[in-house]
């Protein structure tokens, strides 16, 4: 869990100084409640793991997870984002049955867990076109992930059956921050082009401002 407390108290730094607080307030986080989520997150980390039955549970990897898959799929359903957060939850969960089932067994945790990281933040960018859908598509999706391919494996491996995991739970925490990040550092491209296209207008207006037509065709007609 080392890449997902890493990334979680650079995540906690960056509120504690103000500079990262207008990305939660953009998807109608206030900064306490920012605050409240990355500390339950931590502290979800240092809970064991158990076992119920045949099954092996992760808090931080799976029950965390779920909890606020929930309360970002209610702000989407007040946005009107629900179909985009289903579709991006749908195509997250199929990213991760393929990655895990396919490269997990001949990477180790560390490998698997860039791949699916990097690889599910830029598709969540990608589909769910806003913070909320990719932050739903994200914490919903890879659960289901998980549970969909320990069921295979189960079926297929003969392994035992674990719904969360510390790779998963790093996972999520990776995919999440590369979403966001490549969120914001599109918004403030896009911000720049903007205004530089409005200060060459400004500029061109100017010119043309100060052009008189007139002025100069008294020599010519001359």
């Amino acid at each position: 869990m080392v890449i997902g407390l890493v990334l979680l108290g650079l995540v906690a730094l960056l509120l504690f100084f103000g500079i990262a607080e207008s990305v939660f307030k953009s998807f109608g986080v206030a900064n306490w409640l920012a605050f409240l989520i990355v500390g339950i997150l931590i502290g979800c980390a240092f809970i064991p793991t158990f076992t119920l039955g045949a099954v092996t549970f992760n808090v931080a990897g799976f029950f965390a997870p779920l909890l606020f898959a929930a309360v970002f799929f209610a702000l989407a359903v007040k946005v009107g984002d629900t179909v985009r957060a289903l579709v991006t939850t749908s195509v997250v969960a199929a990213l991760f049955i393929s990655v895990w089932l396919l490269i997990a067994r001949i990477t180790n945790d560390t490998v698997t867990v860039i791949i699916i990281g990097f690889l599910c933040g830029a598709v969540c960018y990608l589909v769910g076109k806003t913070k909320i859908s990719a932050l739903c598509g994200i914490f919903l999706g890879m659960p289901i992930g998980e549970v969909i391919s320990s069921a295979v494996s189960l079926y297929v491996y003969g392994t035992s059956m674990r719904f969360g995991t510390p790779a998963t739970f790093d996972a999520i925490i990776l995919a999440a921050v590369t979403a966001v990040v490549l969120f914001e550092s599109i918004a403030a491209i896009k911000r720049t082009m903007n205004n530089r296209a409005k200060l060459r207008a400004a500029e061109n207006s100017e010119l043309s401002e100060e052009f008189d037509a007139e002025e100069y065709k008294k020599y010519f007609d001359e």
